[in-house]
């Protein structure tokens, strides 16, 4: 057998390259697919597990910001007003969420995978697609971030729906 080492070498190296891009992808998937199978469309209530350090930090927050304005609203002289408060889903771009997810498309980039994602809400008759972004921490895949591209809104994506809530400067 007449065979050149570094072709063998670079051979075997794409073989192997293209078997951790496969592990890579199950994980993303299992991380996406597990976390909107538990998830009830309440990001109070949301696995922290399987989202990133700087996320779980954004829900922690927003969490909250709105017990200090449902505190400060009783309070008020206007004590059964509604308080600031985020309302329907924020992980997915349709406000009464989704009850399935199918993965689109995968790509990675380094520590960061931008995966387009089918949802559907059965429901509502309606179906729609978003990107989300995540990120690689301690070796894990995390969610970091949802691109809402299914739904026409004023805040583009979760992370920043998350922020408006947080920097919001109340009158009172």
């Amino acid at each position: 057998m007449n065979f050149k080492f570094p072709y063998f070498n670079l051979v075997c190296s794409i073989y192997l390259l293209m078997g951790c891009s496969n592990n890579q992808e199950a994980e993303i998937k299992s991380v996406i697919e597990g976390f909107y199978s538990g998830y009830d469309g309440d990001f109070r209530t949301a696995d922290t597990v399987m989202i990133s350090n700087k996320l779980k930090d954004l829900v922690s927050k927003a969490v909250e910001k709105e017990i200090f304005e449902a505190k400060k609203m009783k309070e008020s002289d206007y004590p059964t007003d509604k308080p600031m408060m985020i309302e329907g889903d924020v992980f997915t771009s349709l406000y009464e969420g989704q009850d399935s997810v199918s993965i689109e498309k995968i790509s990675m980039e380094g520590q960061v995978a931008h995966v387009k994602v089918m949802f559907q809400n059965t429901a509502y008759k309606h179906s729609w697609s978003d990107q989300i972004i995540l990120i690689k921490e301690n070796n894990k895949w995390r969610i970091d971030n949802v691109i809402y591209e299914g739904q026409s809104k004023d805040i583009p994506d979760l992370q920043s729906n998350l922020k408006s809530l947080i920097d919001y400067k109340s009158d009172n």
